[in-house]
């Protein structure tokens, strides 16, 4: 059983987490977290960029859970698709992440409460907020701000706020997702 689930979690990450799409985000979001401050050393760039790269793994796959019974009739061929119920290794992956970002953020200078606010933020989304709401044009925009919310979090905390890094941050991932996503550009049509 174990095997499997490792099995499966890697195939999840290569499916829906490549990191030749995923670490030059990371890499972006890292550097937009230091566009008000220079780094205090390379250690200080490298967890900034671990950190980016696992905020994006923890709430990529926490939207994919989510996601399942949507993915399930409009995606069958998805690894978390093809689960069954048999994903409680995956819900351990994102409690892990979590735990793991938590640290670094702590690491980088910041209170875990931002970051715990964040996840409990995510929680009533994924728990509290109907499908339907969270795939409309206002509830992909909203989910969008998970974007610049990480830049915050990686931002060193010595260095003013980066607001204007995060709201390009905003901008440019509205305008990726409204490329990339063909619902985004059909009204009518979610997730």
């Amino acid at each position: 059983m174990f095997g499997y689930s490792t099995d499966t979690i890697f195939q999840y990450r290569r499916e829906r987490f490549p990191l030749r799409v995923f670490a030059p985000v990371a890499a972006v979001l890292t550097f937009a977290a230091f566009a008000k401050g220079l780094p205090s050393g390379p250690l200080e760039v490298v967890l900034s960029l671990m950190a980016s790269l696992l905020l994006l793994f923890q709430f990529r796959l926490w939207d994919d859970l989510s996601d399942r019974d949507h993915d399930r009739v409009h995606h069958p061929d998805r690894v978390l698709s093809r689960c069954g119920d048999r994903v409680s290794s995956f819900h351990a992956l994102v409690a892990l992440s979590g735990l793991t970002n938590c640290m670094a953020v702590i690491w980088l200078g910041h209170s875990s409460v931002p970051f715990l606010i964040v996840c409990g933020v995510a929680l009533f989304w994924y728990a509290g907020v109907s499908t339907t709401f969270r795939g409309s044009i206002v509830g992909r925009h909203l989910l969008m701000l998970k974007y610049p919310t990480f830049v915050w979090l990686i931002a060193p905390s010595r260095s003013p706020e980066p607001i204007s890094a995060m709201a390009i941050v905003y901008v440019c991932s509205a305008l990726y997702e409204l490329l990339h996503d063909r619902a985004m550009r059909l009204p009518g049509e979610s997730l």
